[in-house]
């Protein structure tokens, strides 16, 4: 009988030291995590930022292994898909992996682009209303737009020209309102432009610049158009830098009370009058990643840098609300409720910080991150999209869509 219980003791204590391990844990285990699904059938797949649109989110996925891609649309409250988008694919096979990193949504249609393909989607079917392909061929081809209006650059890595065009969202007929040759030893881009309305006039305010690899030579320039009037209204001088300045210039572009913003090594602020800089203020690494990580909001110019600090200044002074540590480079900052949010790959963090005055108020590990076995490295994707209806905040780690609730 002492064997015996001494048996069952060990057997229990057993189970108690290595409990079975269930394959996803519950959510309820999961700070703040409120749903979550596979994306791929339980596959790694990289994601472009989701979009919310009215009753749906949309995401851009492609697959690690075959570099295929697609669009979904899914119901933001259960998360049912609504469709899939697979045509240039289905149309161009290889030549077309990968749709989403650039997309703009408006009356219903979605406008999206890759390489010299670019498409506009019924949000409520799916369904393909235009398709246009550029005979001129490949290269870096990126949309954006701003309500009605989509706009597209193109540029053949340094080599040849850059072009800005325009467009309706809803035929997809380009029309060219830039174009840079290259005339000199030093290749050309125009980077994405960004759109808004000023004081009765539309406006396209993006950068150009010209640039050597080897031996390192960079000059860039902010350019504001005017679409109403159809003409470049100005171009600032070249945009600062010093030698450790890297690239020196950002990329994008934001807009916010007057004032025209960026950020790469340093962070600017330039007068839409006349192009004029306001001020600049060098920070030591990246404000850029993939695309700039900044963001204006209520005043104030919020920008994440590579070197795991996060930043707020007043637009209009430059001058320091906050600078507190954060997770490098991050997805697009989202805001809500008086709160700023990003999700970091580097760190697998999601934070959330208080918009004022950058206390953190939320610092999420990636809900089902392994350090060995087939999730190792479920790390939160840097993608984050906040619906302004709800508050629900959702993004990825590969294999999963998390949505999030905070409040």
């Amino acid at each position: 009988m002492k064997k015996t219980i001494l048996y069952l003791t060990i057997l229990f204590s057993a189970c108690s030291i290595f409990p079975e391990t269930p394959e996803e844990p519950n959510e309820g285990e999961k700070p703040f995590l409120k749903k979550h699904i596979q994306l791929n059938d339980g596959n790694r797949a990289r994601c472009q930022n989701p979009i919310i649109y009215h009753d749906k989110v949309i995401y851009f996925i492609q697959d690690d292994q075959s570099g295929n891609g697609w669009i979904t649309a899914y119901d933001k409250e259960s998360l049912e898909i609504s469709w899939t988008w697979r045509e240039a694919f289905d149309t161009y096979g290889d030549g077309a992996k990968g749709f989403g990193f650039d997309s703009h949504i408006y009356d219903g249609i979605l406008s999206t682009s890759q390489s010299n393909l670019s498409y506009g989607i019924d949000i409520e079917t799916g369904q393909t209303i235009w398709h246009h392909r550029d005979l001129t061929g490949g290269g870096y081809n990126t949309i954006d737009g701003y309500e009605k209006q989509i706009y597209k650059v193109r540029w053949e890595e340094f080599t040849e020209d850059a072009s800005l065009r325009i467009a309706s969202i809803y035929d997809g007929e380009w029309k060219e309102l830039i174009n840079v040759t290259k005339t000199d030893s030093l290749g050309v881009r125009i980077y994405p432009p960004t759109g808004f309305h000023w004081e009765g006039i539309d406006y396209l305010a993006f950068v150009s610049q010209k640039q050597n690899i080897n031996p390192f030579i960079n000059f860039s320039w902010l350019n504001l158009y005017s679409i109403s009037n159809d003409e470049l209204v100005w171009t600032s001088e070249a945009i600062p830098t010093n030698s450790t300045n890297g690239l020196g210039s950002p990329g994008d572009v934001i807009f916010h009370d007057g004032n025209l913003l960026m950020g790469s090594k340093s962070l600017y602020s330039y007068n839409i009058e006349d192009g004029s800089l306001e001020w600049w203020r060098y920070y030591g690494n990246n404000f850029v990643s993939i695309r700039s990580l900044i963001a204006a909001h209520d005043g104030k110019l919020y920008a994440n840098n590579e070197s795991h600090f996060f930043v707020a200044v007043d637009i209009h002074t430059g001058d320091e609300y906050f600078n507190v540590a954060s997770g490098g480079s991050c997805s697009q900052l989202q805001f809500y409720n008086g709160k700023v949010f990003q999700t970091s790959w580097g760190n697998s963090k999601f934070f959330g910080f208080d918009a004022n005055t950058g206390e953190k108020l939320y610092d999420i590990d990636s809900p089902f991150d392994e350090r060995i076995g087939e999730n190792q490295n479920l790390r939160f994707e840097s993608i984050l999209a906040i619906d302004p209806e709800t508050g629900l905040a959702y993004t990825s780690d590969s294999k999963h869509l998390l949505v999030y609730e905070f409040d």
